[in-house]
């Protein structure tokens, strides 16, 4: 490619806030980078080029292109270039202003129509509740040194709205302190919020290395959020709805997620989305948040209508899993914000956050699953800020519907995912012995869960960082926990190895925006 114009350009690296790339399909994947001007130059738009391919070293390209990255998209930019290969690690930069980016590393996923028994063991982390101010992000920084990892599931609340201060380790705020220092509420205020969590060096790793498939949580808005509005939004704050929406048009501007190309009015909205990893698996990634759920109100979870996905949602889910079923996907994965599984605590049993505030939408859910004989079915779970792991069942509370010991009457298994850093609140009452159907409880721990998938089983472990106060990529396997095909219950595994024979990682040395 040619050198594009640097515009006179004079400063430090613009790529100040790294590059990454999201949504993996058989045939492409969105790369993304923001490029920051610090000043020198005066420019609503900045001509960016990028490079694909398939060494590390950069020489064997396969693709090259160019776009604007304007002040209509506070100069993100996203590319989803096409003619990729299935199932193929890539590597890619991208250059503007002068300099050339790190070098990222991303991967394309199986072709649809590939035989479950043709496709490589898959694995996939798992993370959820990044608080900045909580603490250092290690978790991701443990994740980046696997090789053999696929993607990176991230199920919400990737920011956090809040005031500095409040909700946050006191002990790290000369060290981690967040910007703009007010809850955010305008879009510039959401675009800022992002930009300082993409300065973390761990976060902008964990990036470089692996593509990232995301959905939002409440916090990515406003804490307790729902379609019309928030428990910590208030009149004086202005209107939720234009909140939202500046909300929502950040998330799209500095997350890799493939935009709707419809031009509906609530296209951004509409997030959730499905991956088909051959036939090993379908992952329905979905929005349980803000496109469909009704108010909180614990009161109201039997009203035979209520809604959590909202009507076109969850016909869109049904749909898909039907659809998966036909093509003989293996495993149908679910994922998603808040507990399914019926859940006693002392906060759950009332809860209107969870499910259990939902519970007609959770049985028309369940019914659909049992009358359509879908079998396999494993729905992940963040938001909790807890490591848990169930039997899903309509009544787990019932001997005669469920029994614990041999798993009978589970139609699905969850995993719950810890936060990364968000503080935990360990729930009185909220153990085994009020939920027969629930096989790990880990309320204290922080990190990530790390899914090993093939054809005959699909296991769940649990991985925990030893520190959040200083920058420490060291974990501890903690618990592993697998559903054999056609089982649809939980039994104890043991630790997986690491895959062999994968694409080496983007050079370490290759980490920083470089002068061109």
């Amino acid at each position: 490619m040619d050198v594009l114009d640097d515009l006179g350009y004079q400063g430090a690296s613009p790529f100040k806030h790294g590059i990454a790339s999201g949504d993996p399909l058989q045939d492409r994947v969105i790369l993304w980078t923001r490029i920051t001007n610090d000043g020198s130059i005066s420019a609503t738009s900045i001509p960016v080029g990028y490079t694909i391919a398939t060494d590390p070293e950069m020489k064997k390209i396969v693709a090259q292109g160019r776009a604007l990255a304007t002040s209509e998209s506070d100069f993100t930019i996203k590319v989803d270039p096409k003619s990729l290969q299935p199932n193929t690690t890539y590597y890619y930069t991208f250059q503007a202003l002068g300099y050339i980016s790190p070098t990222g590393r991303t991967r394309t996923i199986p072709q649809p129509n590939l035989p479950a028994n043709q496709v490589d063991r898959v694995r996939l982390a798992v993370v959820s509740c990044s608080n900045y101010g909580f603490g250092y992000f290690n978790g991701y920084a443990h994740i980046a040194k696997q090789a053999d990892i696929s993607a990176v599931l991230h199920l919400g609340d990737y920011i956090y709205e809040y005031q500095e201060g409040f909700y946050r380790d006191q002990s790290l705020i000369e060290e981690r302190p967040i910007d703009p220092k007010n809850e955010i509420i305008s879009l510039e205020d959401y675009r800022r919020r992002y930009a300082c969590y993409r300065t973390d060096i761990d976060l902008q790793e964990c990036h470089r290395q692996h593509p990232f498939i995301a959905v939002w949580d409440d916090h990515e808005i406003a804490d307790n959020s729902w379609k019309g509005g928030a428990g910590f939004h208030t009149e004086s704050k202005g209107s939720y709805i234009e909140r939202k929406m500046s909300a929502v048009r950040a998330y799209h501007e500095w997350m890799p997620i493939r935009d709707d190309s419809s031009n509906e009015l609530d296209s951004q909205l509409r997030i959730y989305r499905r991956f088909e990893f051959g036939k090993l698996f379908d992952l329905n990634m979905l929005d349980t948040r803000i496109f469909g759920r009704e108010k909180l109100d614990a009161t109201a979870s039997n009203e035979p209508e209520r809604q959590l996905l909202g009507v076109e949602q969850e016909n869109w889910l049904h749909l898909n899993m039907l659809a998966g079923k036909r093509r003989d996907a293996k495993w149908q994965i679910l994922g998603q914000q808040v507990i399914l599984a019926p859940f006693r605590g002392a906060s759950a049993t009332n809860s209107g956050d969870i499910w259990n505030g939902y519970a007609s939408a959770r049985d028309r859910l369940l019914n659909f699953i049992e009358n359509n004989n879908i079998d396999n079915t494993v729905v992940l779970t963040g938001d909790y800020h807890a490591s848990f792991a169930f039997d899903v069942c309509k009544n787990p509370f019932d001997g005669d519907s469920y029994n614990p010991s041999t798993g009978s009457g589970s139609l699905a298994v969850e995993f719950v995912c810890p936060a990364l850093t968000s503080l935990a609140f360990p729930e009185k009452g909220a153990g085994p012995e009020a939920n027969p159907h629930q096989k790990f409880n880990n309320q204290t721990d922080h990190g990530y869960m790390l899914l090993d998938i093939t054809e005959q089983a699909f296991q769940c472990e649990w991985y925990y960082t030893n520190t959040l106060k200083t920058r420490d990529d060291s974990t501890r396997f903690a618990k592993s926990l697998l559903t054999q095909a056609q089982a649809n219950h939980l039994i104890e595994g043991e630790q997986s190895r690491p895959i062999t024979n994968v694409a080496v990682l983007a050079a370490a040395n290759k980490a920083v925006g470089v002068k061109i």
